[in-house]
């Protein structure tokens, strides 16, 4: 075995152990951008049903 094994494996280990530490701060962030694009998307349907309802005349 040469010294650069060793070396190699806490490498792997540090990496991967930072990966678990960061991975539920990575996936909120990814849930938080998905909630406020639905959020973004539904705000921008709303608007445009109510354009659409100010263009139509109202019927007698």
């Amino acid at each position: 075995m040469t010294s650069a094994t060793p070396s190699l494996q806490l490498r792997r280990i540090f990496r991967d152990s930072l990966r678990l530490y960061f991975a539920p701060l990575a996936g909120a962030y990814k849930g938080i951008k998905v909630e406020l694009r639905r959020v973004d998307l539904e705000i921008a349907r709303g608007r445009d049903a109510q354009i659409q309802q100010s263009k139509t005349p109202p019927r007698a």
